[in-house]
């Protein structure tokens, strides 16, 4: 037993990454970022600075990650017009939210994308007004013809890892989630489970239609291997909210009829739901939209309750759920994991796309009073892993532009800290061994500079990491 005087800090058990894509994060490591641009022409700018400053060769890929069209000058994504001028060099840009993207000329021939080419079920290729493919890609045609463009050698991999998990532990992390596994994914993870890489816990979700994966890998599920295990499986079931392809139960404003649109089908969902029911698997889902959350919660339902409890099934994001849904997620132990950074984030843009159904987005006060738990997440690389400002977001729920999404929504501090730990860990089926900060349980502990609980709420996000301990074992110090 070790003593140590933290003059003033605050100790507190470390912070419980609820949802997030620890290998996309990585991949991230080295692209052009395009977080901060705010027009396509500063766009095309880096792009052009990140070929000559890395000399890039003719033929190689050049991918950005992190525009949001919401935020640009033009209000719209941009096409293969834009980026006319790179013609020797592919190029792919993923939107912040990584359901969308777009393409260049030379990206679509690669592709093999041409006019003819039929929009995939759930996605949608983008159209010029002539009929001509304009290099935009939604939802699964993104992922599909975006998904095997990196491809990277056994050291990068482990480099790329590393980064990305000191980015976790300076924000008080150190159990993560890798939350959509398929093969190339899996591949980074194991091999740097098998170097000795990885030094936080990483749970990782198997994409539901590659169950081989699990099949293959047992001595990885529901257990901790050099810090890796496989926590069940992940099913996506719409879009985005901001970007208006979140399945709704009504239309969007200023639409007559377009609510957004599902990816499976009933009877899919039902399968898949009864598949990890029956094999006593965990599934995360992704629902932004009520319509979403709607078709997760009826297919669970069709199920024994007393097994389906037994699974801890989580609506990942759970955007726009509402009350009457949440009192039925909480009859089958269905537990919701808000993203309420959203309110910050996208909340303006919310209240355009919503209207007043905005101020109810990640509904934790309904929740907390309904006494259904739940967890906060970041997405990330959608946004920085920064828990004390997702606490800050949760307890004040104001939006860029300064308005409060909500208030009757707004939470505690208490509450809040207990949706980064305590509850993540019951998420995760962890409960015994962390969560809190209890005689048994693994050392895993974050310091603060300040006491989140005894500061003014608006000054929350202001709070630094100081230290983040993994096992008794620093990982991290400012």
């Amino acid at each position: 037993m070790q003593r140590k005087d933290l003059a003033g800090k605050t100790l507190l058990p470390s912070f419980m990454d609820s949802h997030s894509h620890l290998t996309a994060l990585a991949q991230t490591m080295g692209l052009v970022n395009l977080r901060e641009t705010t027009s396509i022409s500063e766009m095309v700018t880096k792009l052009e600075q990140y070929r000559k400053t890395r000399n890039i060769p003719k033929g190689e890929w050049i991918v950005g990650f992190g525009y949001d069209h919401n935020f640009l000058t033009e209000k719209r994504h941009p096409n293969k017009i834009d980026l006319k001028d790179f013609t020797e060099n592919p190029i792919l840009l993923a939107h912040v939210s990584g359901h969308m993207g777009v393409t260049n000329a030379l990206g679509l021939e690669q592709m093999k994308i041409e006019k003819n080419t039929p929009n995939p079920e759930g996605g949608k290729i983008g159209k010029l007004s002539n009929g001509e493919v304009n290099g935009y890609l939604e939802e699964t045609a993104f992922y599909q013809y975006g998904a095997s463009i990196l491809q990277w050698g056994e050291e990068k991999i482990i480099s790329c890892i590393e980064e990305a998990q000191q980015e976790y532990a300076k924000n008080g992390i150190t159990t993560i989630q890798d939350g959509l596994i398929k093969p190339a994914e899996w591949k980074m993870l194991q091999t740097a489970s098998n170097r000795s890489a990885l030094y936080l816990d990483v749970v990782g979700y198997v994409d539901y239609y590659h169950p081989e994966i699990v099949r293959k890998h047992p001595e990885y599920v529901k257990k901790y291997k050099n810090h890796l295990k496989i926590g069940g499986y992940k099913l996506l079931l719409d879009g985005s909210p901001q970007g208006k392809t979140a399945w709704m139960s009504a239309p969007y404003e200023g639409e007559k009829e377009y609510k957004g649109y599902p990816v499976h089908t009933d009877q899919e969902v039902e399968e898949a739901v009864h598949q990890s029911v029956l094999e006593n698997n965990q599934l995360l889902t992704h629902c932004n939209g009520d319509n979403a959350a709607e078709q997760l919660i009826r297919a669970y339902e069709k199920e024994e309750k007393e097994k389906v409890k037994k699974t801890r099934p989580v609506m990942i994001h759970a955007q726009t759920v509402r009350k009457d849904q949440l009192v039925r997620m909480k009859a089958i132990n269905m537990l919701p994991s808000f993203f309420i950074a959203h309110t910050y984030y996208w909340g303006d843009i919310h209240q355009k796309n919503l209207g007043k159904r905005a101020e109810t987005i990640s509904p934790a006060k309904t929740a907390e009073e309904l006494q259904l738990p739940y967890t906060f997440h970041q997405d990330t690389p959608v946004i920085d892993p920064n828990m004390l400002e997702t606490i800050w977001c949760s307890v004040n729920r104001k939006t860029k532009e300064g308005n409060v999404l909500g208030k009757e929504e707004c939470i505690g501090v208490y509450e809040a800290l207990k949706a980064v730990t305590k509850n993540v860990a019951y998420q995760y089926f962890e409960e015994d061994t962390k969560g809190t900060i209890e005689e048994g349980k693994l050392a895993d502990f974050v310091v603060l500079d300040k006491n989140p609980c005894k500061v003014e709420k608006d000054t929350i996000k202001e709070i630094k990491v100081v230290e983040t301990i993994k096992e008794g074992k620093t990982i991290y110090r400012d």
